[in-house]
């Protein structure tokens, strides 16, 4: 039985994670512990927001005064939810697709790869800011809901031709092996096949598609919070609300929103970014860590079977050899 010790604890961190922020209004500050000045006994100020990283602010607040760890806590499970539900949507659809390119229409696998051929040349976050830019570029009276429903279908598609083509290759390798070769000429159908051979091929693999595909989204969306393209929408923000011109901030508090709203300021209160930064950073090293030791399991299940496969020829040999010495065969003159 494999050992999925890091995974087991990977997921349990990621699920307290995104427990915690769900639950966050329950057992947190709704004003993020905001504090804008500082005043002595005599009323005098002696500190003024932003406040760099102590004791009572582990990782600093923004420029409204703001906990950063708390903006955080609060914004995880935006960022979790939308990479999980992307990376899912992105597994079903680009797996499904793919299966149904090698077995029910190969033909139209050089089409379908022909014209999906400028996603390997062009970085996806480019694609992503072109076709957000119509409901994301500015500000908007669209409601959020149309948003994100329009974000989560971009997001999707940028992923989708290389979850399908990789599908459809691991489809082609399957269906050259022999037992699935075997079936074919019995006659067993396509949809029978898919149900009862390749279906642990297919759960396999679509587990390490689904957590690759986690760290594929925390990428894009980290990279277009840059660029200042916010799940979910632009707010108007800026310092206590009176920034004239007016600057782009989060409405969910989502991670890569908190960059991009703070990208400006990374001279002056570089904290404000590497919150965010490390937030991003702790995620994607569990995910990757959990992505690794998929990996290696499945790298060793081939090996294994690989080796099953040559000791099975080896006795099939041996029975061949011991079959032929229990004979004299004998010409009859």
């Amino acid at each position: 039985m494999r050992n999925y010790k890091k995974t087991k604890i990977g997921s349990a961190i990621l699920l307290v994670l995104l427990l915690a922020s769900l639950f966050y209004t329950k057992f947190a500050p709704l004003d993020f512990n905001q504090l804008t000045l500082i005043t002595d006994s005599k009323g005098k100020v002696i500190g003024r927001a932003p406040f760099p990283p102590s004791k009572h602010f582990w990782l600093g607040t923004d420029r409204n005064g703001k906990d950063i760890l708390l903006l955080l806590l609060y914004g995880a499970k935006f960022t979790l939810i939308t990479a999980f539900g992307v990376a899912l949507l992105r597994v079903l659809f680009g797996g499904v697709f793919g299966i149904f390119l090698s077995l029910w229409a190969p033909f139209l696998k050089k089409y379908f790869g022909d014209f999906f051929l400028i996603f390997r040349y062009i970085p996806s976050v480019l694609i992503g800011i072109i076709l957000m830019l119509p409901i994301v570029g500015g500000f908007t009276d669209v409601a959020i809901s149309s948003i994100v429903t329009y974000q989560i279908i971009i997001l999707v598609f940028i992923g989708f031709p290389s979850v399908t083509i990789f599908t459809s290759d691991l489809m082609d390798e399957l269906l050259r092996t022999t037992f699935v070769k075997s079936s074919l000429l019995m006659g067993a159908s396509k949809l029978h096949i898919v149900r009862k051979q390749l279906m642990p091929y297919i759960r396999s693999y679509g587990i390490l598609f689904f957590v690759q595909q986690i760290l594929s989204t925390l990428q894009i969306t980290m990279h277009l919070g840059i660029f200042g393209y916010f799940l979910g929408g632009l707010n108007r923000g800026g310092v206590l609300g009176f920034d004239r011109p007016e600057k782009n901030a989060t409405l969910s508090n989502e991670w890569a929103g908190l960059i991009g709203q703070n990208f400006h300021d990374f001279v002056l209160i570089p904290w404000s970014v590497f919150g965010p930064v490390l937030g991003f950073f702790f995620v994607i090293f569990i995910v990757n860590m959990i992505k690794k030791e998929l990996e290696e399991n499945m790298s060793g299940m081939q090996v294994g079977k690989k080796k099953r496969e040559k000791n099975r020829e080896a006795k099939t040999a041996s029975f061949s050899a011991m079959k032929q010495g229990m004979f004299d065969f004998v010409h009859k003159l």
